[in-house]
């Protein structure tokens, strides 16, 4: 009895489940009302394009020039990467890498005849943006396809990012730029689109600092930092040597600056300093601490208490 009782319930969830997802798709329904995959702003394709298809239609070796999500409302697609193939039906989402290149059939519904799916561009600028502002989420390149969960978060924020594109509210480039990056956190902490931060274009001195600056209590290494920015150990070597520094000199000076900032403008004590640096030595961190400054930590935290001169 109790097994019938379990099974019922598990159908119960499961239709309430298939509801649920039907309804997020029928939300963003109205984003793809016509094809608009060649429609361009300036020399730039759309934040958010529609795939519309009437006819079965194959694309072949269709290359990605940068990290994108697609979500099929209607219709099926199959997906050749490599020699994987992946079926995805209505409700599927999924990340497409940057630089990847797959065979895709799109296949319209058999009862409405129509095929449609969204497709969510990441430019490289916003990736690098979002590393900035969450380097916590900073890691190796993922995989060339990666499955996503298609939740009332991510339906939410893609519908949103719609409004604003669509001339329903008066955005300016901020708002846009804020609304898909909500979608990139949200795929981000999935696991789904791993953050860069851009360190081949410039410099890899400006990388590492970018991933180390907010999270300096770690036991940084050569070996971890090189992990995260997907290079190797050697490169990361050669590369800061070219650009005159190294990692312990590096990770120094952002300890101490990051130490200054909070001793002079929060109110924290020096322990505070300690911690959020990463030391485990009092007496290791006062005499770097002086070394850098000509002062004791305790006494630029005590110079925030000392009335200004009138």
């Amino acid at each position: 009895m109790k097994d019938v009782e379990a099974e019922q319930g598990a159908d119960a969830d499961r239709l309430l489940q298939a509801e649920a997802q039907r309804a997020m798709v029928r939300r963003l329904r109205p984003l793809a009302e016509r094809d608009t995959r060649h429609m361009r702003i300036g020399d730039q394709p759309l934040f958010i394009s529609a795939f519309v298809a009437r006819d079965r239609e194959t694309i072949s070796q269709m290359a990605m020039p940068s990290a994108g999500l697609v979500i099929v409302l209607e219709g099926r697609k199959e997906l050749l990467c490599g020699d994987e193939k992946r079926i995805y039906q209505v409700g599927d989402a999924f990340v497409l890498a940057a630089g990847v290149h797959v065979d895709v059939v799109n296949e319209p519904d058999s009862a409405s005849g129509v095929y449609r799916a969204l497709f969510i561009r990441f430019s490289r600028e916003l990736i690098i943006e979002g590393a900035r502002l969450w380097p916590h989420l900073i890691g190796k390149n993922g995989a060339a396809v990666q499955s996503v969960r298609f939740g009332p978060a991510l339906c939410s924020a893609i519908s949103h990012t719609g409004e604003a594109l669509s001339g329903a509210l008066a955005a300016s480039r901020r708002l846009l730029d804020h609304r898909i990056l909500e979608i990139l956190l949200i795929l981000a902490e999935q696991g789904a689109l791993p953050l860069t931060p851009k360190y081949v274009e410039t410099s890899v001195i400006d990388a590492v600092r970018l991933l180390v600056r907010h999270r300096l209590d770690r036991p940084w290494s050569t070996k971890t930092i090189a992990t995260q920015l997907s290079i190797s150990e050697a490169t990361l070597r050669r590369r800061m040597r070219q650009e005159g520094q190294t990692l312990q000199a590096l990770l120094l000076a952002e300890r101490m600056q990051a130490a200054y900032r909070i001793l002079s403008d929060r109110d924290a004590d020096v322990a505070d300093a300690i911690a959020a640096t990463g030391y485990t030595s009092r007496s290791h961190f006062a005499r770097n601490f002086q070394q850098a400054f000509g002062a004791s930590p305790s006494a630029v935290r005590n110079r925030r208490k000392m009335p200004i001169d009138a």
